[in-house]
């Protein structure tokens, strides 16, 4: 074709017609394919902030909770045939009381023992009639902790009954179930990631088969593949980061949701957890906070990179 017949044709193109001269003739500001691409990346953005922040509040529970569980240990004094059980427990908590390294002890009474076992027995008369063993609580200093081998033979020793009780397996089951959801997180923002390339291998494809008649032209004027892929590339950026900061922004609201829900006097658990995330000290939380502007990078890279090869590797296959 001549460079007249191409002129020609440049001119009759509907499409480069339409379009206003500050505007990108080959994907406008208002395009179907980007346009969805926004959303469901959209959608994309907040299921990883949501990973992250659940990330995030596990962690800070478990660490709560383990560093309660490793700030305590319990004695249980069983009953023993031909020996009061009253007058041992006392004689452990003297000697709990006496042992460097403990500052706390807490004797549980006969009813608080049992109120223990009612999640499991329920409130019934069984609890009566059986020997359930007295419980003694101690509170140890973490700066300085005793020596709990020695200690444990010294109430075997001192104590008939007696067993000492250091949290260790619930510590170790804690932190294994931790670390299990640490790698489910992970696996999901992995999967969260290849969806996302995924979409915008797609959205790419459909935005170039759209313009399939503006390439044409282009190509026709002497136009060239990194021309194209950077006016592509250009649009994919600003859909990217629209995306990853619509995503965040719901995530944020969907926290601050649980934020209040967790300012109420009865929360527990997670709750409890999510709102000292948000509303703890800054100096202790300000790692965790910087985890989540990397939401709208990654978003913005993943669909800049991934349109630029995309883009490449389709303009080699159409034309």
């Amino acid at each position: 074709m001549s460079s007249v017949e191409a002129g020609a044709k440049v001119s009759e193109s509907p499409k480069l017609a339409s379009v206003p001269q500050h505007q990108n003739a080959i994907m406008p500001r208002v395009h179907v394919p980007l346009g969805t691409l926004v959303i469901a990346m959209s959608v994309m953005c907040y299921l990883a902030s949501l990973a992250i922040g659940g990330m995030l509040l596990i962690n800070r529970a478990v660490d709560k909770w383990t560093s309660d569980i490793s700030g305590e240990i319990t004695v249980q004094i069983r009953p023993v045939v031909d020996a009061d059980i009253t007058k041992q427990t006392d004689i452990a908590a003297r000697l709990l009381e006496q042992t460097q390294g403990i500052t706390g002890v807490t004797v549980l009474s006969e009813d608080e023992a049992a109120r223990l076992l009612e999640p499991w027995l329920g409130k019934n008369r069984i609890l009566e009639e059986l020997p359930i063993p007295r419980l003694i609580a101690a509170r140890i200093d973490r700066r300085s902790p005793p020596d709990l081998a020695q200690l444990s033979a010294r109430l075997k020793a001192d104590v008939k009954g007696a067993s000492l009780d250091t949290h260790r397996q619930w510590q170790e089951e804690l932190t294994a179930t931790a670390q299990t959801l640490r790698w489910l997180g992970a696996a999901v923002l992995l999967i969260i990631a290849g969806a996302s390339v995924a979409l915008v291998v797609f959205a790419t494809r459909a935005a170039l088969e759209t313009s399939r008649e503006v390439l044409e032209v282009l190509y026709l004027v002497g136009a060239r593949d990194r021309f194209i892929a950077r006016q592509v590339e250009r649009r994919f950026f600003i859909a990217g980061f629209k995306a990853g900061v619509t995503g965040l922004f719901g995530a944020l609201l969907t926290f601050g949701l649980f934020l209040l829900l967790g300012s109420t006097g009865n929360a527990r658990g997670l709750l409890s957890a999510m709102r000292e995330l948000l509303a703890g000290p800054f100096d202790k939380s300000y790692a965790d906070y910087l985890l989540f502007p990397v939401i709208p990078v990654v978003a913005t890279l993943i669909c800049l990179m991934t349109a630029r090869v995309a883009t490449m590797r389709i303009l080699r296959s159409i034309f």
